[in-house]
Protein backbone atom coordinates (compact mmCIF):
# COMPACT_ATOMS: atom_id res chain seq x y z
CA UNK A 1 0.00 0.00 0.00
CA UNK A 2 1.38 3.44 -0.94
CA UNK A 3 1.66 6.34 1.50
CA UNK A 4 -0.93 8.26 -0.52
CA UNK A 5 -3.44 5.43 -0.26
CA UNK A 6 -2.78 5.12 3.46
CA UNK A 7 -3.53 8.80 3.93
CA UNK A 8 -6.90 8.54 2.21
CA UNK A 9 -8.18 5.08 3.11
CA UNK A 10 -11.39 4.90 5.12
CA UNK A 11 -13.16 1.95 6.66
CA UNK A 12 -16.90 2.26 7.27
CA UNK A 13 -18.49 -0.20 9.68
CA UNK A 14 -22.26 -0.46 9.39
CA UNK A 15 -24.10 -0.57 6.09
CA UNK A 16 -27.43 0.94 7.01
CA UNK A 17 -28.74 4.19 5.50
CA UNK A 18 -26.05 6.35 7.07
CA UNK A 19 -23.14 4.01 6.49
CA UNK A 20 -23.90 3.44 2.82
CA UNK A 21 -24.31 7.14 2.13
CA UNK A 22 -21.16 8.17 4.00
CA UNK A 23 -19.11 5.48 2.28
CA UNK A 24 -20.24 6.56 -1.17
CA UNK A 25 -19.71 10.22 -0.29
CA UNK A 26 -16.14 9.52 0.80
CA UNK A 27 -15.50 7.70 -2.46
CA UNK A 28 -16.90 10.64 -4.43
CA UNK A 29 -14.37 12.83 -2.62
CA UNK A 30 -11.57 10.59 -3.83
CA UNK A 31 -11.14 8.48 -0.71
CA UNK A 32 -10.52 4.73 -0.90
CA UNK A 33 -13.24 3.03 1.17
CA UNK A 34 -13.66 -0.45 2.63
CA UNK A 35 -17.26 -1.26 3.53
CA UNK A 36 -17.85 -3.61 6.49
CA UNK A 37 -21.04 -4.85 8.07
CA UNK A 38 -21.20 -5.69 11.75
CA UNK A 39 -21.14 -9.36 10.74
CA UNK A 40 -17.88 -8.75 8.86
CA UNK A 41 -16.13 -7.74 12.08
CA UNK A 42 -17.18 -10.86 13.97
CA UNK A 43 -13.71 -12.30 13.45
CA UNK A 44 -10.59 -12.63 15.58
CA UNK A 45 -8.76 -9.51 16.73
CA UNK A 46 -5.74 -10.52 14.67
CA UNK A 47 -7.76 -10.72 11.47
CA UNK A 48 -9.49 -7.42 12.20
CA UNK A 49 -6.21 -5.69 13.02
CA UNK A 50 -4.80 -6.78 9.67
CA UNK A 51 -7.88 -5.45 7.92
CA UNK A 52 -7.51 -2.08 9.67
CA UNK A 53 -3.84 -1.77 8.71
CA UNK A 54 -3.20 1.48 6.85
CA UNK A 55 -6.63 3.00 7.47
CA UNK A 56 -6.67 6.72 8.16
CA UNK A 57 -10.29 6.88 9.38
CA UNK A 58 -12.56 4.17 10.79
CA UNK A 59 -16.15 5.39 10.77
CA UNK A 60 -18.68 3.66 13.01
CA UNK A 61 -22.12 3.94 11.40
CA UNK A 62 -23.88 1.67 13.88
CA UNK A 63 -26.76 2.06 16.35
CA UNK A 64 -25.90 4.04 19.47
CA UNK A 65 -26.41 1.10 21.81
CA UNK A 66 -23.42 -0.79 20.38
CA UNK A 67 -21.09 2.15 19.77
CA UNK A 68 -19.21 2.18 23.06
CA UNK A 69 -18.34 -1.52 23.05
CA UNK A 70 -17.44 -1.41 19.37
CA UNK A 71 -15.20 1.63 19.77
CA UNK A 72 -13.48 0.11 22.81
CA UNK A 73 -12.57 -2.95 20.76
CA UNK A 74 -11.43 -1.02 17.72
CA UNK A 75 -9.24 1.48 19.60
CA UNK A 76 -6.74 -1.24 20.37
CA UNK A 77 -6.72 -2.64 16.85
CA UNK A 78 -6.76 0.47 14.69
CA UNK A 79 -3.02 1.28 14.46
CA UNK A 80 -3.53 4.99 15.02
CA UNK A 81 -6.52 5.55 12.74
CA UNK A 82 -8.95 8.29 13.71
CA UNK A 83 -12.17 6.68 14.89
CA UNK A 84 -15.33 8.60 13.97
CA UNK A 85 -18.84 8.01 15.24
CA UNK A 86 -22.07 9.69 14.13
CA UNK A 87 -24.13 9.78 17.33
CA UNK A 88 -25.64 13.15 18.14
CA UNK A 89 -26.30 12.52 21.81
CA UNK A 90 -23.46 10.33 23.06
CA UNK A 91 -19.78 10.85 23.72
CA UNK A 92 -17.85 7.68 22.94
CA UNK A 93 -14.37 7.25 24.45
CA UNK A 94 -11.74 6.99 21.75
CA UNK A 95 -13.95 8.36 18.96
CA UNK A 96 -14.80 11.83 17.71
CA UNK A 97 -18.40 12.69 16.88
CA UNK A 98 -19.53 14.03 13.50
CA UNK A 99 -23.31 14.08 13.66
CA UNK A 100 -25.10 14.70 10.34
CA UNK A 101 -28.19 16.84 10.87
CA UNK A 102 -30.17 15.11 8.16
CA UNK A 103 -32.64 12.28 7.51
CA UNK A 104 -31.09 9.67 5.24
CA UNK A 105 -33.10 7.61 2.72
CA UNK A 106 -32.73 3.92 1.92
CA UNK A 107 -31.09 4.83 -1.36
CA UNK A 108 -28.04 6.90 -2.17
CA UNK A 109 -28.23 10.67 -1.96
CA UNK A 110 -26.73 12.67 -4.84
CA UNK A 111 -23.29 14.13 -4.24
CA UNK A 112 -24.74 17.65 -4.50
CA UNK A 113 -27.05 16.87 -1.57
CA UNK A 114 -24.41 15.13 0.53
CA UNK A 115 -22.05 18.09 0.39
CA UNK A 116 -24.76 20.39 1.76
CA UNK A 117 -25.54 18.32 4.88
CA UNK A 118 -24.49 20.12 8.07
CA UNK A 119 -22.38 18.22 10.59
CA UNK A 120 -22.27 18.92 14.32
CA UNK A 121 -18.70 18.52 15.55
CA UNK A 122 -17.08 18.31 18.96
CA UNK A 123 -15.58 21.58 20.29
CA UNK A 124 -12.04 20.24 20.32
CA UNK A 125 -12.28 17.71 17.48
CA UNK A 126 -10.81 17.83 13.98
CA UNK A 127 -12.41 19.81 11.18
CA UNK A 128 -14.71 17.80 8.96
CA UNK A 129 -12.45 18.36 5.96
CA UNK A 130 -9.59 16.76 7.88
CA UNK A 131 -11.63 13.57 8.11
CA UNK A 132 -13.20 13.83 4.66
CA UNK A 133 -10.59 15.56 2.48
CA UNK A 134 -12.17 17.89 -0.06
CA UNK A 135 -15.51 18.12 1.77
CA UNK A 136 -17.01 21.60 2.09
CA UNK A 137 -20.02 20.72 4.25
CA UNK A 138 -21.32 23.38 6.63
CA UNK A 139 -20.30 22.54 10.21
CA UNK A 140 -20.85 23.86 13.70
CA UNK A 141 -19.45 22.82 17.06
CA UNK A 142 -21.49 21.62 20.03
CA UNK A 143 -20.09 21.79 23.55
CA UNK A 144 -19.99 18.46 25.35
CA UNK A 145 -22.44 19.70 27.99
CA UNK A 146 -24.88 20.73 25.23
CA UNK A 147 -24.87 17.49 23.25
CA UNK A 148 -27.95 15.99 24.88
CA UNK A 149 -29.92 19.22 24.39
CA UNK A 150 -28.75 19.52 20.79
CA UNK A 151 -29.87 16.00 19.99
CA UNK A 152 -33.16 16.31 21.86
CA UNK A 153 -34.10 19.37 19.81
CA UNK A 154 -33.18 17.54 16.62
CA UNK A 155 -35.39 14.58 17.64
CA UNK A 156 -38.31 16.89 18.34
CA UNK A 157 -37.90 18.90 15.14
CA UNK A 158 -37.40 15.95 12.82
CA UNK A 159 -38.44 12.63 14.34
CA UNK A 160 -41.49 13.86 16.25
CA UNK A 161 -42.65 15.79 13.19
CA UNK A 162 -42.18 12.66 11.06
CA UNK A 163 -44.17 10.61 13.60
CA UNK A 164 -47.07 13.04 13.33
CA UNK A 165 -46.93 12.93 9.52
CA UNK A 166 -46.83 9.12 9.61
CA UNK A 167 -49.87 9.01 11.89
CA UNK A 168 -51.84 11.49 9.79
CA UNK A 169 -51.07 10.09 6.33
CA UNK A 170 -52.88 6.71 6.55
CA UNK A 171 -55.97 8.30 8.08
CA UNK A 172 -55.99 11.05 5.46
CA UNK A 173 -55.51 8.62 2.58
CA UNK A 174 -58.22 6.30 3.86
CA UNK A 175 -60.76 9.14 4.16
CA UNK A 176 -59.81 10.92 0.93
CA UNK A 177 -58.69 8.21 -1.54
CA UNK A 178 -59.09 10.47 -4.59
CA UNK A 179 -56.63 13.05 -3.27
CA UNK A 180 -53.27 13.22 -5.11
CA UNK A 181 -50.76 10.82 -3.56
CA UNK A 182 -48.34 13.65 -2.80
CA UNK A 183 -50.89 16.17 -1.57
CA UNK A 184 -49.60 16.13 2.02
CA UNK A 185 -45.99 16.39 0.86
CA UNK A 186 -46.87 19.57 -1.04
CA UNK A 187 -48.59 20.95 2.04
CA UNK A 188 -45.57 20.15 4.22
CA UNK A 189 -43.22 21.76 1.70
CA UNK A 190 -45.18 24.97 2.21
CA UNK A 191 -44.78 24.60 5.98
CA UNK A 192 -41.01 24.23 5.55
CA UNK A 193 -40.91 27.36 3.39
CA UNK A 194 -42.77 29.35 6.06
CA UNK A 195 -40.22 28.06 8.57
CA UNK A 196 -37.35 29.22 6.35
CA UNK A 197 -38.93 32.67 6.25
CA UNK A 198 -39.43 32.91 9.99
CA UNK A 199 -37.99 30.09 12.14
CA UNK A 200 -39.40 31.54 15.37
CA UNK A 201 -42.94 32.25 14.17
CA UNK A 202 -44.01 30.12 11.21
CA UNK A 203 -47.13 28.42 12.57
CA UNK A 204 -50.40 29.11 10.76
CA UNK A 205 -53.91 27.75 11.21
CA UNK A 206 -56.56 27.79 13.96
CA UNK A 207 -54.23 27.32 16.94
CA UNK A 208 -52.05 30.21 15.81
CA UNK A 209 -55.21 32.31 15.40
CA UNK A 210 -56.68 31.10 18.71
CA UNK A 211 -59.81 30.07 16.84
CA UNK A 212 -61.70 28.26 19.59
CA UNK A 213 -64.64 27.20 17.45
CA UNK A 214 -62.49 25.57 14.75
CA UNK A 215 -60.26 23.82 17.29
CA UNK A 216 -63.34 22.43 19.04
CA UNK A 217 -64.60 21.08 15.70
CA UNK A 218 -61.18 19.58 15.01
CA UNK A 219 -61.14 17.76 18.32
CA UNK A 220 -64.68 16.48 17.87
CA UNK A 221 -63.86 15.09 14.42
CA UNK A 222 -60.92 13.11 15.81
CA UNK A 223 -62.84 11.27 18.53
CA UNK A 224 -62.69 8.02 16.56
CA UNK A 225 -58.91 8.27 16.19
CA UNK A 226 -57.48 8.24 19.72
CA UNK A 227 -53.83 8.54 18.64
CA UNK A 228 -54.58 11.60 16.52
CA UNK A 229 -56.67 13.29 19.19
CA UNK A 230 -53.87 12.66 21.72
CA UNK A 231 -51.37 14.31 19.38
CA UNK A 232 -53.71 17.25 18.78
CA UNK A 233 -54.19 17.76 22.51
CA UNK A 234 -50.45 17.56 23.11
CA UNK A 235 -50.06 20.22 20.41
CA UNK A 236 -52.63 22.42 22.14
CA UNK A 237 -51.05 22.03 25.56
CA UNK A 238 -47.74 23.33 24.21
CA UNK A 239 -48.84 25.90 21.64
CA UNK A 240 -51.82 27.48 23.40
CA UNK A 241 -50.96 29.05 26.76
CA UNK A 242 -54.62 29.17 27.83
CA UNK A 243 -55.33 25.64 26.67
CA UNK A 244 -56.31 24.28 30.08
CA UNK A 245 -58.97 26.92 30.54
CA UNK A 246 -60.19 26.44 26.98
CA UNK A 247 -60.16 22.64 27.26
CA UNK A 248 -62.90 22.78 29.88
CA UNK A 249 -65.21 24.24 27.26
CA UNK A 250 -64.61 21.50 24.69
CA UNK A 251 -64.33 18.35 26.82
Amino acid sequence: MTDEMALTRHIVIGMGRLGRNMATYAEALGVSVDRLTRRDIQVSDDLLKNRFDGARVIALATPDDVLEDLAARIVGLSSGAQIVQFSGANRIPGAVSCHPLYSFPDGQLPFATMKQIPFALEPDGPDFAQLYPGASNPTFRVRHEDRAFYHATAVLAGNFAAHIWNEVAPAFQARFPDAPADVLAHYLEGCVERFRENPADSMTGPVARRDERTVAVNLKSLEGAPRLVALYRAFLSSAWEDYREFAETVD
